[in-house]
């Protein structure tokens, strides 16, 4: 089935465009010429402030030019994450698109409907002459993948509106008014290194086949990280044969749950049958722990040239250390709804670097008083193994307002349309709306959107159904925000 056959046609249409170009985050010049250049066909009026946020502006319609405007949000970036024997240069090259009319999804990378959907939507609406609206302006971020640098810079001069709907959610009936504030960690260990004798030789083992996915959205899942579990099987060689880890690599965005993860280890030829036979062993107990969750999780090893550097015991023993004991997963559920996930932390990326081990950690929480309680975790735990942490691209959460007219507008058209109350939530994932929130001070928001599973894995997929649903609903939004002010 072609996309163009897929409805509705004007959303998929902008999505299969702005899907031609690259636009993975730090990578905006071309998708930002795109919006440029739509606002200029379209006879819209257009600014991009000094970081390179993208701002359309449209009259409303049908004499609504007075009503009060309603921003209408979306991110431009993506993650870009591909599977192994992907050829694909994301840095280029946009994604192949993929349909069977139920699902739309990419040929082996992920396929940007976090947060391409959005924007689609938002393109859709501010091309139409026919959609009952009011005044809208359209706020296209970017870099928001990695610490949501476009929302913490913008400028919001051309901003007039008090109303903000996000469209950057993925569970369709959900309407989300609260979310996770976040901060990325860096971490750095110093290692020794020593040349290895001559009886000594060198593997790389790999785990592979995780299902990886989104260190909030998806942290819930039982989904194991490929660098802890890959720090495990190190763990059990060590204390078998002796090794000595020469190289290490997990990982790389801090937003998701490692899928992958590899190290070059070595240890005295002697052992190489009891190595073999420890793998194969890990392999199985893998394999039965992940079971129908993770089914083609799989740890292995491949031969590699014998290496000239490799950390000594103690460094060795540190690295192991400190990536099965560093804080992942889970801290804390939700007190007043035991369902959702209150504060979290990810390993997202694992590297040597020179004589450093250096990793990568997010932290979420839905409260500032988790946050910093999981941060002073990280903390007190560099300190212990000798190593220093760094905070960066800090941004707060998005508390829940009992008030909010804009809510009460989105849930009362969900109810007209289904019949039934839409679920109202806060979320363990980050949205802009808690910078936007401090910079639109009074601002009401509200998030939505359809469904989107394994987001940031290249078996991420967009339902095409709820795409549609969403659609209508939104219109039906918008046609009652033009009526009311």
């Amino acid at each position: 089935m072609r996309i163009d056959e897929l409805k509705p046609r004007e959303v998929f249409r902008y999505f299969e465009e702005i899907s031609k170009i690259p636009r993975g985050s730090g990578n905006m010049e071309q998708i930002k010429c795109y919006c440029r250049d739509f606002a200029q066909k379209h006879g819209l009026g257009f600014c991009c402030d000094e970081y390179g946020n993208v701002m359309i502006f449209r009259d409303g319609t049908n004499g609504r030019i007075n009503s009060e405007p309603v921003i209408l949000q979306a991110h431009l970036d993506m993650v870009c994450e591909k599977n192994g024997n992907s050829e694909r240069d994301m840095e280029k090259e946009g994604v192949e698109l993929v349909t069977d009319g139920n699902y739309l999804w990419a040929d082996g990378t992920t396929v940007g409907g976090d947060d391409g959907i959005g924007a689609a939507y938002i393109l859709a609406v501010l091309a139409s002459k026919d959609i009952i609206a009011p005044p809208i302006e359209a706020l296209l971020t970017v870099d928001e993948e990695i610490g949501m640098l476009g929302a913490k810079a913008l400028d919001t001069t051309y901003l007039k509106g008090r109303r903000l709907i996000n469209i950057d959610s993925e569970q369709e009936g959900i309407l989300i008014a609260g979310c996770a504030g976040a901060a990325r960690l860096d971490c750095k260990n110093p290692l020794t290194f020593t040349k290895p004798s001559k009886d000594i030789i060198s593997v790389k083992i790999i785990v592979d086949g995780l299902s990886g996915g989104h260190s909030g959205l998806d942290i819930n899942k039982r989904r194991k990280n490929a660098a802890r579990t890959l720090a495990e099987l190190m763990y059990i060689l060590n204390k078998n044969i002796g090794i000595s880890i020469a190289d290490i690599r997990s990982g790389g965005k801090l937003n998701v749950i490692p899928r992958t993860a590899e190290a070059v280890v070595c240890f005295n030829e002697k052992f190489h049958e009891e190595f073999n036979r420890l793998t194969a062993d890990f392999n199985k107990e893998l394999s039965l722990e992940c079971g129908n969750i993770e089914p083609e999780a799989e740890a292995y090893a491949q031969s590699v040239q014998n290496v000239s550097w490799a950390a000594d015991k103690d460094s060795t023993a540190k690295i192991i250390f400190a990536l099965m004991n560093s804080f992942n997963g889970i801290y804390l559920m939700s007190g007043e709804a035991p369902e959702l996930v209150e504060t979290s932390s990810n390993i997202g990326s694992v590297s040597i670097s020179g004589h450093y081990l250096e990793t990568g950690i997010m932290v979420r929480s839905n409260t500032e008083y988790g946050k910093r309680t999981v941060i002073r975790r990280h903390e007190a735990f560099m300190e212990y193994i000798g190593g220093k942490l760094s905070l960066n691209d800090e941004y707060p959460a998005w508390e829940y307002s009992e008030s909010s007219p804009l809510r009460e507008i989105m849930a009362g058209v969900y109810y007209s349309m289904y019949g039934k109350k839409a679920e109202i939530s806060t979320a363990h994932i980050g949205l802009e709306c808690g910078i936007l929130s401090e910079k639109l001070r009074g601002a009401d928001m509200l998030s939505f959107g359809p469904d989107i599973v394994n987001v940031h894995t290249p078996n991420e997929k967009i339902s095409v159904k709820s795409v549609a649903a969403c659609w209508e609903y939104f219109l039906n939004v918008l046609e009652l925000l033009a009526e009311s002010n």
